[in-house]
């Protein structure tokens, strides 16, 4: 029990200190989450708060210069002279004042008289987009409501002006004063005026700028010159009122009511959070920091204490780990040759004296092709370490690889009398430089491999084709297929079948690489889900034997 703990102690005064910086770090980020929601809500308010200022102006102007219009006498027709010295008389008060044209009309749209105007346009429609919506308004002919039209084009400017209509009337509203005509008012938008000086002096730290905007999307004034009478970028033609963030900076939008305007502020996110999220950060970091570096440098000091014994373990977990993988393989791999010498000898053993000599002969070599694969697993056991080291010692002689897979395809059906096995191998031998041993290896365990993937009742088709100085041996089952994914990976250690039922540990397939490889071949799969699986490995081919040259084997050491 105390072994256990001292084992885990470490651990847990690490994890305590990781609990503690996580809980600062959670701390932390809701400290910020709320300041920056309380920064948001104040700069939300500031926008608000400069766009009911803009709206008391801009509407407290149009009712003033409504409420002056009472003291002068307009008859708003085409031609008037009363109109005329009116006019006249307001040029002269208000002309420097307003720095506009302005103009009467009827209340058919008609303009009746004015000043600055254009030639040849008394008389005729004003033509002002927006305009006939106003007059037939009953708030404008009843009430005596000014209103504001988008940027446009006028009669008084070349450049597109805002134009401010003014109810005409036949006397006070509440005196049942009716509209009878419209005071037009013209000012050219541009970046040099008033209004736009006092945007362009509305800023947040150096990146927060403001911007207005009418309903048709036309810039009234904003901190880039350039942009002043163009239409505003559609991405921020699209952003609902309130605040929110996009590519990087912080957008609020606030509407101007009763004038149909809307304001907007931009600022960088980093600097709009920089003067609250910049001093948090670097406390909780620094706090963070000193939480961990406590943590690591306890537990490494606890963790020194049971080096020594966790040394121990780990070397006994690791003599327990091989014990584990030679159990593995001699369980995986020798059952099958065990039991074909077994299964051979026995059989021949009770019918020895029924059996012809034919028999005997393929009993007792099928017996000893089960025990030279026996004998090469055996060394297989024996020899893992130099295996997984790539120094495989093989005597390599010539070798007919037809025979090979002919003798292979013998000791599997000696074992599995109902597999059946679709064998196309050429009538003459196809030589190769190998070891026999291990290339039976490699045969019994795609075979074996096969057998298990893929049902009895339909054949395993091997073949062998020679040529171009390369020898291809190919296995194919019509068993579940193998994924894309899986397709090298079965070529690892421990991998197992395709399938749940498939016994063994995964050596097969691994061992054979590690042969085929030392071989100088190479050995890979082919397959889709549903259609099989084809294993196929090749070799080089040997070269010609002259009628003098002997085909003694000799040892070699990959």
């Amino acid at each position: 029990m105390r072994r256990r703990f001292e084992s885990v102690l470490p651990a847990v005064v690490l994890a305590g200190f990781l609990i503690a910086a996580i809980v600062v770090t959670l701390l932390v980020n809701d400290a910020e989450d709320r300041g920056l929601g309380a920064l948001e809500d104040s700069v939300l308010a500031e926008v608000n708060t400069v766009a009911a200022g803009m709206g008391q102006r801009f509407g407290g102007q149009l009712g003033s210069t409504s409420s002056a219009l009472l003291g002068f006498d307009f008859e708003a027709t085409v031609g008037s002279s009363k109109d005329r010295d009116t006019l006249d008389e307001l040029n002269d008060l208000l002309g420097p004042a307003l720095n506009a044209g302005f103009y009467v009309t009827t209340l058919d749209g008609v303009v009746a008289n004015g000043v600055g105007l254009r030639d040849a346009a008394i008389g005729e429609p004003a033509g002002i987009d927006g305009f006939a919506d106003v007059l037939a308004d009953p708030n404008f002919l009843q009430k005596g409501y000014a209103r504001i039209l988008p940027v446009g084009p006028g009669l008084t400017s070349a450049q597109p002006v805002q134009i401010s209509v003014i109810p005409i009337l036949s006397g006070p509203p509440d005196d049942n004063g009716r509209a009878i005509g419209a005071f037009m008012v013209e000012a050219p938008v541009v970046s040099d005026n008033q209004f736009n000086g006092e945007v362009r002096a509305l800023r947040r730290g150096q990146t927060g700028t403001y911007l207005v905007y009418d309903e048709n999307g036309t810039v009234l004034a904003g901190a880039d010159p350039t942009s002043v009478a163009k239409p505003v970028g559609p991405e921020l033609r699209a952003v609902e009122p309130g605040l929110h963030r996009q590519d990087g900076l912080i957008v609020v939008v606030a509407p101007l009511e009763g004038l149909g305007w809307t304001v907007v502020l931009t600022q960088a996110i980093d600097e709009f959070e920089e003067p609250l999220v910049g001093p948090l950060q670097t406390a909780g970091t620094v706090l963070v920091i000193a939480l961990l570096g406590a943590g690591f440098v306890m537990t490494w000091m606890l963790a020194r204490r049971l080096r020594s014994a966790r040394a121990e373990q780990g070397r006994l977990a690791q003599i327990s780990a091989t014990q584990q993988e030679l159990i593995s393989i001699v369980s995986h791999e020798l059952r099958t040759p065990v039991a074909g010498v077994l299964g051979f000898l026995e059989t021949s053993l009770d019918h020895w004296d029924g059996m012809d000599d034919i028999a005997k002969r393929s009993a007792v070599a099928r017996a000893a092709a089960n025990a030279r694969r026996l004998q090469a697993m055996a060394r297989d056991v024996l020899d893992t370490q130099t295996l997984e080291a790539g120094n495989l010692v093989q005597v390599l002689d010539r070798v007919d690889l037809a025979a090979e897979v002919r003798d292979a395809v013998e000791a599997v059906r000696g074992l599995d009398g109902e597999r059946k096995f679709a064998v196309d191998l050429p009538e003459e031998p196809v030589w190769v430089s190998a070891d026999s041993d291990r290339i039976q290896q490699v045969l019994a365990n795609l075979l074996d491999n096969a057998a298990k993937n893929a049902p009895v009742v339909a054949p395993i088709e091997i073949s062998l084709v020679g040529g171009e100085g390369e020898a291809v041996v190919t296995v194919h089952d019509h068993g579940p297929g193998i994924t894309e994914e899986a397709r090298e990976r079965i070529f690892d250690k421990f991998v197992r079948g395709r399938g749940e039922s498939v016994t063994g540990t995964g050596l097969g397939l691994y061992i054979s690489r590690q042969i085929i490889t030392a071989h100088g071949g190479r050995i890979w799969a082919e397959s889709e889900p549903g259609e099989g699986a084809t294993f196929r490995f090749s070799l080089p081919e040997a070269a010609p034997v002259g009628p003098s040259e002997s085909s003694s084997g000799e040892v070699v050491t990959t």
